[in-house]
């Protein structure tokens, strides 16, 4: 890491910690390791123009009218995350569905049974959670958090998925697994296709996490990379589900997804 500081930020939460990879106003791109999201966001949160990060924001909640979250059949949900199923084709199953604001908040009690977080879910949304959004519930809380507080910015912290990411640098559905050989190599063929990405970055980015001993899987950095590519789109690359003005949950944050693409999804 240098001193440089970062204008583009993508940030992937896999397994307790935090990869972040940077673009500076000049020079190559850099990464690191955060234990936590605000430390993250102290790094980079006075000079990043766009920090994009692969969390929920804008939840659920029993709090106020709710004009953000549709209700198909007695349950609520997020609108991009249906929108980001239906473009994902086979791959839809990697969009977890988002936790309410209740049941993330539940679910940072080290004490509480999963059974319990998704119990608490449905009665605010009318359907349980998963283990797997259970389990990444208490980093949607802490990324709530942030911006509930006022400790972060919107405007810059802003929510992405790497496979929707993937699927507009790409240009057509993936077909594999990101875990896969095959998944790992249509990936970097999707991110050879963009014309700022230096073919081999991900390599320079796997030794630098390397020299400073982080053992962190490859397609958990290549999401990080992602979604700071993402961060890098020009003004009229940079799109977002939903296309038109993003509904907002009770506390005022913006359910999207961001995503970096010629044209935005449904217009070809």
């Amino acid at each position: 890491m240098t001193d440089k500081p970062w204008q583009h930020v993508g940030v992937d939460w896999a397994n307790g910690a935090w990869v972040a990879v940077g673009y500076p106003v000049t020079g190559l791109p850099e990464t690191t390791v955060y234990e936590t999201i605000e430390a993250c966001w102290d790094a980079h949160g006075d000079d990043a123009d766009r920090i994009v990060v692969d969390i929920p924001i804008g939840l659920c909640s029993n709090d106020g009218d709710e004009p953000c979250c549709d209700v198909i059949d007695g349950e609520r949900s997020r609108r991009c995350d249906d929108q980001a199923r239906s473009i994902l084709g086979l791959r839809w199953a990697s969009v977890f569905t988002a936790p309410s604001r209740e049941a993330a908040n539940l679910a940072t009690d080290d004490d509480v049974e999963y059974s319990d977080i998704s119990d608490r879910n449905r009665a605010v949304t009318g359907k349980g959670l998963s283990r797997q959004s259970a389990n990444i519930a208490p980093a949607i809380a802490a990324v709530d958090d942030l911006l509930r507080n006022g400790d972060a910015e919107s405007d810059v912290l802003i929510e992405g998925h790497p496979e929707v990411c993937f699927r507009a640098f790409a240009d057509e559905p993936l077909q594999h697994a990101k875990r896969t050989a095959p998944g790992v190599a249509t990936r970097l063929v999707a991110l050879d296709a963009l014309s700022d990405y230096d073919e081999g970055t991900w390599r320079k980015l796997a030794t630098d996490l390397a020299d400073q001993e982080y053992r962190i899987d490859l397609d958990d950095l290549l999401d990080a990379l992602a979604l700071a590519l993402t961060a890098r789109a020009d003004e009229d690359d940079f799109h977002r589900l939903p296309s038109a003005e993003p509904p907002s949950d009770a506390a005022g944050l913006p359910m999207q997804m961001v995503y970096r693409r010629a044209e935005p999804f449904g217009s070809d």
